[in-house]
């Protein structure tokens, strides 16, 4: 017991003369407003950053990056949860809680899975902040509605209105998508040689496609699971396709492809073919989305009526 002891104290005191920071992926159930460049913590001592988060099979999963004085603090009974920093901004940050007693040492590139958590005192009055004005807007409505009366009022100008033909609303269609044989550095995509295949699309900051995964295969020609959601085309915002190699633990990344598509470009019918990164060859087009169905008309009503 005291042998094994003594090799843990010694393992952290090697890990805390590194001069390297270490990176820790730590897979959340859900994001909860965590973004990259948000910190991370101890005992309210921000130890490190995230640099990354995104979509995982289990979750979301965050990448982090650990000051080198720091890491002796990262232990395999630490405790990894996503809490409120700031109550006015809600700007989030990843607390580490160490482990008592501390765990064998967390390696460079360790994967560890974090928990959710009651709302903390920040939270909590943050949505005691938010009910009461929420509150406050349904009593002033209230208050209008009986100063007015609505039947004698002309029409007001509101939003909202959707238009079920939407014309303007666009869509992406995935054609196909082919990598390069390995990674940069020549090696293999997986320990059994092929990528497993997955794409995301994204319109600014709204993801509008995520493809089944394709495994084993260093290219893939899509149907149906290669339509979008519909989008509006916005002046300056990208379309933004992220191709990666599917894993257990995390995604590697293989190539970001980002365009600019027009509605001259959904007329026209363009297939787009593109490539960035290592993907050799992606092909898509921008079409227009098509109407929503129209809903069958109640006529039971009338039938009931017409009965003699």
């Amino acid at each position: 017991m005291i042998r094994s002891s003594m090799l843990v104290l010694f393992a952290l005191a090697l890990l805390a003369c590194s001069d390297s920071p270490r990176h820790v992926a730590v897979i959340f159930p859900e994001a909860g407003g965590l973004k990259p460049g948000d910190n991370v913590s101890i005992r309210g001592l921000a130890i490190g950053q995230v640099r990354d988060v995104d979509l995982h099979p289990e979750g979301v999963i965050a990448r982090l990056e650990i000051s080198p004085r720091f890491v002796a603090h990262l232990d395999a009974g630490a405790r990894f949860t996503i809490e409120s920093e700031k109550l006015v901004t809600g700007k989030k940050a990843v607390v580490v809680q160490p482990g008592e007693p501390p765990g064998a040492a967390l390696p460079e590139g360790a994967v560890v899975h974090g928990e959710a958590l009651p709302p903390g005192p920040l939270e909590e009055a943050r949505q005691v902040l938010e009910g009461s004005v929420d509150r406050a807007g349904d009593q002033a409505k209230g208050l209008g509605r009986a100063l007015l009366d609505p039947d004698t009022l002309p029409p007001r100008a509101a939003g909202g209105t959707v238009d079920l033909d939407r014309p303007g609303h666009y869509r992406l269609r995935l054609i196909s998508v082919r990598v390069e044989p390995t990674t940069a550095d020549g090696s293999s995509w997986d320990s059994m040689g092929e990528p497993d295949l997955l794409v995301q699309a994204w319109v600014g900051p709204r993801q509008v496609l995520l493809t089944p995964t394709a495994e084993d295969t260093e290219s893939k020609t899509y149907g149906e699971e290669g339509i979008s959601t519909s989008f509006e085309l916005q002046p300056g915002q990208p379309v933004r396709l992220k191709v990666l190699d599917a894993d257990v633990s995390y995604h590697d990344e293989i190539g970001i492809i980002e365009l600019q598509p027009t509605p001259a470009d959904a007329r026209a019918g363009r297939t787009f073919r593109l490539a960035a990164g290592r993907v050799a060859e992606l092909q898509l087009v921008i079409e227009e989305a098509p109407p929503e169905p129209l809903l069958p008309v109640a006529d039971a009503g009338l039938a009931k009526d017409a009965a003699p």
